[in-house]
Parts: C-alpha cells; structure tokens; sequence
C-alpha cells in the first residue's frame, strides 16, 4: 500500500496521470500484497513479479526483496546461477524503483525523495545524486541477501544435527544388527561344535568301546569253549581221547581266558568312562589321544584273542605325529582289525602300517572274505561310503543281529577320519578272495615333538 501511495502521490507532484497506468499500478500493487503470504511457497516468481512491476509500474520492490530472502535461503547451491539472476533482476527494479521516489522531491509522499533531494523547493526534482540511490539501492539488496544467507547457515546446523542424530541412530541400530549376529553366530558355532563332538563321540564309541567289546566276546566264547571241553574230558571214560579243539579256542587255559575277559573288560570301562568324560567336560580334560606308538597294543589284543594276524608296521619319527593324524591311524588300523574280526572269524588277516613325514602313512588291512558274506561297495574319502558286505555281515558274527541298524557305519568312520586329515579310503573285494581296506593319510606334524614311550 505504501509503493501504490508513493505512485499516486509522484503522479500528483509530476502533475502527470495516466489512468491505465494508474489502474495497472493498483492492481499490480494489490496482487503483490496478496502475495507476500505466499512468498515461502513461490519465492522466485514473486521475486521475479516483483522486479518487473518495480520496473514498468514504479511500484516499490519491498515485497520482492522479502521473497528474495527465501530465494537465497533454498538456493540449491551458492554457485547456482539462476538466484543470483533473480537477484540481479531485482536490484534493477529495486534501483529503478529508487530513482522514482527519489524524484519526486520533498513532496511529503517520498521518504526517499526526502533524504536524496533536500531542495525546500517542492516541485525541484532535478537535484538527485546518483551515488545516494546507488547506496540505498545496495544496503536494500544487503538485507535480504545477509538475512537469506544467515537463515541458510542456520538450516545447514539444523540438518548437519539431523544427520548427526541419524547417524547416531543409524550406528546405534548398526551395532545392536552386530551384537545379534554375534550372538546368533555364537549360538550356531555352539550348535556345530556340540554337533561335531557328538559325531566324535559316537566315532570314539564304534570304535574304542566296539573294539574292546569285541574282543570281549571272543574271549568268552573261548573261555565257554574251555569250559566244554573240560566238562567233556572229565565225562569221558577212561582210556578214550578228548576230541581235538577247532579254531582259535581250545589250547588256552580257562583260568587265563578269564583273566583276558576281565582285562578286555577293565579297558572297556575305561573307555567308557573317558567318553562320559568328554560329555561332562571340556574338550582337554579327557584322556591323551591315542598315539602310533599305541598300535603295538592294538595288535597285541587281537593276538592275544586268537585271531591269526600278520603285521608288519613301519613309522619313521612316530613321535612327531600330530593328534589328528595318530588318532585317524589308531582308529582306522583298530576298526579294520575289527571288521575282519567280526565278519571273517577264524581267517588270516594281513596289516601292513608304513610311513612318515616324506611319504605320508600308508594302512593295508586285508582278510579273507566269508561264503556267507555278500558282495561287498567301495567307499572314497569325502564321499559317504556304501553300506558293504563287511558291514552288513551280521549273520557271520553271533555278536551283532542281523539286520543291525548301524551297519556301515565303521566303513563310514573310516572314510569321515581320512578325510578329515585330507586322505584317501578305499574298502572292498581285491577280485581275488580278498576283502581289502585301504587308506593313505598325509603326514601332519605336531607343534612340538612328543617324547615317545
């Protein structure tokens, strides 16, 4: 309202009046005023509109220069052409705007007009110094200008904060993700490990506790053979001849047959009582592992069973075995010997142990098959190995039922060990008679040497 009355007014001390430009003028000036509410949604165009009625209407460009703050204010970027040309647009017509109200004179309508020209002469328009405009022009430009960039400065604080509390939340939300993963892997790490032991136990007592068991049994069957044949010889009559024992029961003393049983017997327990060590405690806290060492005592038991064997093992630096490689030895020479035990009672069986750090160790166990004894598959390392003859072979052995639902599981024990150390496995029938178990394991050295027995 105050542009639209310094228009009128400097049309009445001009004594010029054009009534289009009067009209326009007022609509112009009312359009405006409405618009300075709208000036946070539309800033450019009102500063634009703003520019140009300064310029073609003499109207003041107090309206645009507010919008221009907000221009400044939302500016993209400071080196983002098209506010500074908006503002360049606006200083023209804010300068052009200037230059009228200073023309004017002291008309009484003219603040500017006032303080440019101080002629007491009211009709003296003439005296206008062009430096004066040209700063009033700058410090209204200044204004919204400082305004728009402090207020611009202010919001970056408010968003550098913003962004700072997101990245906060952000890092806060980032961690707890973490520490659930963490748990959730800890959880799944236990569930594996608890997983891995139990294979391990049930490895330890297939082979462990089912040797000893099964040397328990031929030794009873011995000792109930001596037993009969006692009970025979003393029912005979005088002069006739006690029939002569079969197999590999009969020539040994019962009272020496029963010592065996209670010794097979005490190591049963033993390992019986190890194992429910491993599932009470720590993995450590149970007994040393089985060393190569310890295969002498392997092929004593079955030696001392009766069981026709013939051995021949080789180790260069035994000592220096690492666990995991004398433990697979061990158990793989232990349940081959077994296996022949079982399924081919009474037949001869060949071992044959040889190795070290150059070459690796390489297991050969080999025994007749039984007639009764089916066809046999062959098992790889690292593949599950086929259910075989000499697992299934039940009906050869008075100590496992037929149709045990666990067989197979010693070729698959084997073939899980020599995998684990990164070796070969090979079981089944030579084509000549023969059932033939083979094995060859990398050498793995242990951290420090061990001092062998």
């Amino acid at each position: 309202m105050c542009a639209l009355g310094y228009h009128f007014g400097h049309e009445q001390a001009l004594k010029i009046s054009n009534p289009v430009l009067d009209v326009t003028g007022f609509v112009v000036g009312l359009a405006l005023l409405v618009t300075v509410f709208l000036r946070r949604r539309w800033p450019m165009p009102i500063t634009v509109a703003s520019a140009l009625a300064g310029i073609a209407v003499y109207l003041d460009t107090t309206v645009g220069l507010i919008a221009f703050t907000t221009v400044v204010r939302r500016a993209r970027s400071l080196r983002d052409p098209l506010p500074w040309a908006t503002g360049a647009l606006l200083a023209t017509g804010t300068l052009v705007s200037l230059f009228r109200d200073a023309s004017q004179g002291s008309t009484g309508n003219s603040m500017i007009g006032a303080i440019v020209n101080a002629s007491p002469d009211p009709g003296a328009v003439t005296h206008v110094s062009v430096m004066q405009v040209l700063f009033l022009a700058v410090v209204a430009m200044s204004l919204p200008v400082g305004v728009g960039l402090w207020l611009r400065a202010r919001d970056g604080e408010k968003k550098a904060r913003r962004r700072a509390r997101e990245a906060a939340d952000a890092s806060a939300r980032a961690e707890r993700a973490a520490q659930e993963q963490t748990r959730t892997s800890t959880r799944l790490a236990d569930t594996v490990s608890l997983q891995a032991e139990r294979e391990r136990v049930a490895r330890e007592v297939h082979d462990g506790l089912g040797h000893r068991l099964s040397l328990l049994a031929l030794h009873a069957a011995a000792l109930e053979q001596g037993v009969l044949e006692t009970s025979e010889s003393s029912n005979a009559p005088e002069g006739s001849q006690a029939p002569d024992s079969a197999g590999a029961v009969g020539e040994d003393d019962p009272r020496a047959a029963a010592q065996r049983v209670r010794q097979e017997a005490q190591g049963a327990m033993r390992d019986l009582r190890s194992l429910l060590a491993v599932l009470r405690e720590p993995v450590g806290a149970v007994e040393p592992a089985p060393r190569l060492e310890d295969l002498r005592e392997v092929v004593d038991g079955v030696l001392a069973a009766r069981q026709p064997l013939s051995s021949s093992i080789y180790l260069d630096r035994a000592a220096q075995a690492d666990e995991v490689l004398s433990r697979a030895v061990y158990r793989i020479v232990q349940e081959s010997l077994t296996n022949a035990r079982k399924h081919s009672p009474g037949t001869s069986v060949q071992l044959r142990v040889e190795g070290g750090p150059d070459t690796g160790i390489d297991i050969t166990c080999s025994n007749r098959i039984s007639r009764t004894e089916p066809e046999t598959h062959t098992a790889e390392a690292g593949e599950a190995p086929q259910a075989s003859g000499a697992d299934r072979g039940a009906a050869s052995d008075p100590g496992v039922a037929a149709g045990d639902p666990q067989g197979g599981s010693g070729l698959r024990g084997m073939a899980q060990r020599a995998a684990i150390c990164g070796g070969t496995f090979h079981a089944g029938p030579d084509g000549q008679g023969r059932f033939v178990v083979s094995a060859h394991l990398p050498w793995r050295s242990a951290e420090s040497p061990r001092t062998s027995r």
